[in-house]
Parts: structure tokens; C-alpha cells; sequence
């Protein structure tokens, strides 16, 4: 090469050809998935195998704990107590799951992929739900079988503790802030002892009668709905106040 030549410019890329090529590899991405839809259950099955099933194993060990509780118990008090303690825990055990794409700053990612944010939150509910459903209807049936507790008392003391602490998991998941997601422990740490405070209130616990707790159970219920609601409403626009993308 002779160095009295000056080499020559390299080309420099175009934008409008950089933008068409982005969208002819969009365009080929969305026809090769649409050529294979997935069905509803195909879908769910694939997103289980993201899931750690360590979660659900702890969960299944604070119910076997809490039966432990129950066995030993020697009085309604002690019950009542061992059942609102351990219900926000077994609430709590799903967070990781739940937020470990915000923790992990893929928020963007996922909101770039075929399957919607919206689409992948529903899934980690719905087979949360499910487990936890077929994990409580267990333990629900074998407390009532063996005489350990009554209807009345896993209503009152572990569904609705149990629905209290899902409603404040769900809001400060679906916060914007990334600073909320740290909050959801100590809500929860701070709803629990509220709880026990009140159970171990005699006169207070006293006064609440059986349609007030009903109420308030179905007063939490309709939350926790909205609170699923607004989480599937806002989960696409929570990346855009993610610092990391900003």
C-alpha cells in the first residue's frame, strides 16, 4: 500500500437503512411466531419453566409449619396468632418471582418480545394462583378433617391476613418507582404485627362481630381484584420511569 495514498472514507451507515432493516427483522420475527402460535396452555407451561420451584416448596413448608403450630397449639389465642403471622409469609415468598424482571432491569426487554409484559405478569399469577390454590385447599381440608380449626377461623385468621398482604404486594409492584418494590417486606412486617396487635386485643377483638368480618374480608377481596387490574393496566409503562433505561 502506498502511504502517499490516503485511505479511503469509510462508508457511513444511513439511518433510514438502519430503520428499514429493524423493521423488515420485526416484521420476519412476528411472521415466523405467528406461523406457530402458542396455545393458552402451551403458553403457560413455557413460562413455568422460568419459574424457581424453590418458591413453591417454601410455601408448602410454612403450611407444614403452620399444621405444626396447630398440633401443639393449646389454645384458640395461640392459633389465631400462628395463623396471622405465617399467612402474609406465605404471600411474601412469591415476590421474588414476581418482581425479578425489574430487579434485573429486563423491564425493557420484555416489553420489546413477541409476548406482551402484560401477557407474561397474567401467566406468573395464574400458575401462582393455581399452586397456591391446589397448596391451600390441602392444607384447608386437612385442618378441618383432623379438628384443628374451624371454617370460621381460617376465613377470619389466615384468608383474610392472606388477601390483606397480596393487595399490598400487588400495589407496590405495580408502583412506578423502583424503590417501592423494597417497601412490600416491611408493609407486610408492619401489616402482621398490626394483625397480631389486634388478635391479642381482647376488648378490641371483642367488639368486631361476624358480619364486620365478613366485610372486611369482602372489602379486601374487591381490592385485591382492582389491585390485580391496575397491575395488568400499568405493567407496560412501568419501564419508562426505570432509571436504568433513562
Amino acid at each position: 500500500m502506498n502511504p502517499s495514498i490516503p485511505p479511503l472514507p469509510s462508508p457511513q451507515p444511513r439511518e433510514e437503512a438502519i430503520q428499514a432493516a429493524v423493521l423488515a427483522a420485526t416484521r420476519a420475527f412476528h411472521r415466523r411466531e405467528a406461523s406457530r402460535p402458542l396455545s393458552q396452555l402451551e403458553f403457560l407451561r413455557q413460562q413455568s419453566r422460568f419459574l424457581h420451584k424453590r418458591w413453591w416448596l417454601l410455601q408448602a413448608g410454612v403450611l407444614g409449619l403452620l399444621w405444626w403450630l396447630l398440633q401443639i397449639a393449646g389454645s384458640t389465642a395461640e392459633v389465631q396468632r400462628a395463623m396471622g403471622t405465617l399467612a402474609p409469609l406465605f404471600v411474601v415468598l412469591v415476590l421474588p418471582e414476581l418482581w425479578k424482571n425489574r430487579a434485573s432491569g429486563a423491564l425493557e426487554i420484555e416489553c420489546t418480545s413477541y409476548y406482551s409484559l402484560r401477557q407474561v405478569y397474567a401467566a406468573r399469577m395464574i400458575l401462582f394462583g393455581l399452586v397456591d390454590l391446589v397448596l391451600l385447599t390441602l392444607f384447608f381440608s386437612v385442618a378441618l378433617l383432623a379438628g384443628k380449626t374451624t371454617v370460621r377461623e381460617l376465613i377470619i385468621h389466615f384468608l383474610l391476613p392472606f388477601l390483606v398482604t397480596c393487595c399490598i404486594c400487588l400495589r407496590t409492584l405495580s408502583c412506578r418507582q423502583d424503590f417501592a418494590l423494597y417497601t412490600a417486606v416491611p408493609l407486610c412486617l408492619a401489616w402482621t404485627a398490626v394483625w397480631v396487635l389486634l388478635i391479642l386485643n381482647s376488648k378490641v377483638y371483642a367488639l368486631i362481630s361476624l358480619p364486620m368480618w365478613l366485610g372486611m374480608l369482602a372489602g379486601a377481596a374487591l381490592y385485591f381484584l382492582y389491585a390485580i387490574y391496575h397491575l395488568q393496566t400499568t405493567c407496560e409503562t412501568i419501564w419508562e420511569e426505570t432509571p436504568a433505561w433513562n
